[in-house]
């Protein structure tokens, strides 16, 4: 991930002001998906209790925490002895759910499932916060990634096609430097400065509430560019209303195979990609962490799982516990010194 990676040779440099409010990454994509009934049939652990399995998110229904979260419980259903509920726990940017599986009981019955911003970002984000996401959390795995796309809306001329047409474009006036992104803080607003910085400017970054917003302000051309999930963007760009600069994932999008890389267009610095993962509480005995480890790897092999994801524009991406929880020790330490490097000041 040389995003991360390369943040420690990023010069110090002010911080790009924000001229709207905003809160923490609500994500909201724009896809359906629904969970009913109870589950059954499973595994000897879950035998011993009538507890219901429950995934924890901290995002609204129908967002995209909230659709994969979905999408994994009825995967899970012939994998597992237990009725699965999905439960939201929307508010704080997303910090109220890890803080309440923090203290849930450690029997296997509580589940978070959390996009990598609470894990590995926010940290370095908030001055404080009420969990900590390696003494408090034991990773499960990691289950899906997804690039980011940076497009542009109606505000910026048809002939620019490329990233660096659009920054010779965006230097060519005062007011086509801004970006949209789904929140301070988030991966979106600091692809976002660093590529100000590619082309010798500081963008101007315009935070919102969740992704849907900020592509209703980019399609009404309030904003020049964004860069955000591609669930948020993927029916405006079939409609011909948005158009893809570029992703930043290491391969081309399968939803764009057409759009090179941010990579390729020289721009290595800003290859990145989001992911989603499960949590425990860390007191959890490693015999039913391991179990639900196994279900969830062939949960991540059902064909209609993997046809849910794709519509969302997100890739199956299984990483068990311990080499995940190594994944998170560098982002996070990566992701720290970037914020440095940018000059950006932690929230209370």
């Amino acid at each position: 991930m040389n995003f991360y990676a390369d943040a420690s040779n990023i010069k110090e440099a002010r911080m790009v002001r924000s001229r709207s409010q905003w809160s923490r990454r609500d994500f909201a994509f724009a896809a359906a998906s629904t969970l009913t009934g109870p589950l059954a049939v499973g595994t000897s652990w879950a035998q011993a209790s009538g507890q219901p399995v429950r995934i924890i998110v901290g995002f609204p229904p129908g967002g995209s925490s909230d659709v994969v979260a979905r999408q994994l419980a009825e995967a899970l259903r012939p994998r597992l002895n237990r009725v699965i509920l999905v439960e939201n726990k929307a508010g704080a940017a997303g910090r109220i759910a890890p803080e309440f599986v923090k203290s849930a009981p450690a029997d296997g019955s509580v589940i978070l499932l959390a996009p990598n911003p609470l894990i590995t970002q926010y940290p370095s984000v908030y001055k404080k916060l009420t969990y900590d996401p390696v003494r408090d959390l034991t990773p499960l795995a990691k289950v899906a990634s997804y690039p980011l796309f940076i497009s542009v809306g109606p505000a910026v001329p048809d002939s620019v096609k490329t990233v660096r047409q659009y920054l010779d474009w965006a230097n060519s006036g005062p007011k086509n430097g801004f970006f949209a992104s789904p929140a301070t803080g988030s991966t979106p607003h600091f692809v976002g400065v660093m590529l100000g910085r590619a082309a010798n400017s500081e963008f101007t970054h315009v935070p919102y509430k969740g992704d849907a917003p900020a592509i209703q302000d980019l399609l009404g051309g309030q904003v020049p560019m964004s860069i955000n999930v591609p669930a948020a963007q993927l029916p405006h760009i079939a409609s011909g209303k948005l158009r893809v600069l570029a992703t930043t994932g290491a391969q081309r999008s399968p939803d764009l195979p057409g759009t090179p890389t941010i990579a390729e267009q020289g721009f290595d610095a800003l290859q990145t990609h989001d992911w989603f993962g499960l949590f425990i509480p860390a007191a959890t005995p490693t015999a039913q962490a391991q179990q639900l480890q196994a279900a969830i790897r062939e949960a991540l092999e059902e064909p209609g799982l993997r046809e849910g994801f794709r519509k969302l524009g997100v890739q199956p991406a299984f990483v068990k516990g311990d080499d995940f929880a190594r994944q998170i020790r560098e982002e996070t330490v990566s992701f720290a010194a970037l914020v440095k490097s940018v000059g950006f000041v932690p929230e209370e």
